[in-house]
């Protein structure tokens, strides 16, 4: 129900797929969803069992759940860490478990860290400096090892870059 997660619904509805949410709403709106025809499964992707019930009989997860936010990360390194890596192998346990063919992750370009190459592209090594990006790569990680070691399972990891100059940076 977070900005991305929701105009992504929006774009798969339009295609004509159905839709199931799993959120917990901590930091996603339920605004975001109103008015559209999907499925709500609220829950934490720390739990298993919520996840595999919010995959189950679904053909393709796009994971973009994440708790966000490098200062919150710096503050509280074991709670992003416990929701962005043991949340994302949740995610890929549920859909291995479930026989899906495909999960797509949405990653961060914190995984860069504080790169002084602009413009950054996917070919500058990873050298994260927040917890934040530290878990990120990790949970990419777990995409790879997953794609090479279960058979017919596939995953694509996407780095959404910022359009902001390095000062300009929210993130």
């Amino acid at each position: 129900a977070g900005f991305i997660g929701s105009n992504l619904v929006r774009a798969l509805l339009e295609r004509g797929d159905d839709v199931r949410v799993l959120d917990n709403f901590s930091t996603g709106n339920r605004a975001n969803l109103e008015g559209l025809d999907v499925e709500i499964v609220e829950g934490e992707l720390r739990s298993y069992e919520r996840v595999h019930n919010a995959v189950r009989g679904t053909e393709v997860v796009y994971h973009l759940g994440a708790l966000g936010s490098v200062p919150r990360s710096v503050q509280d390194p074991l709670t992003s860490s416990a929701v962005n890596i043991e949340g994302t192998l949740n995610v890929l346990l549920a859909a291995r478990d479930e026989g899906i063919r495909r999960v797509v992750y949405s990653s961060s370009t914190s995984v860069y860290g504080t790169t002084r190459q602009l413009p950054t592209t996917e070919e500058t090594p990873p050298d994260p400096i927040s917890p934040y990006g530290v878990a990120k790569l990790a949970a990419e990680r777990y995409c790879v090892s997953f794609s090479r070691v279960y058979e017919s399972f596939q995953t694509v990891v996407l780095r959404y870059f910022n359009v902001f100059g390095p000062r300009q940076s929210p993130f």
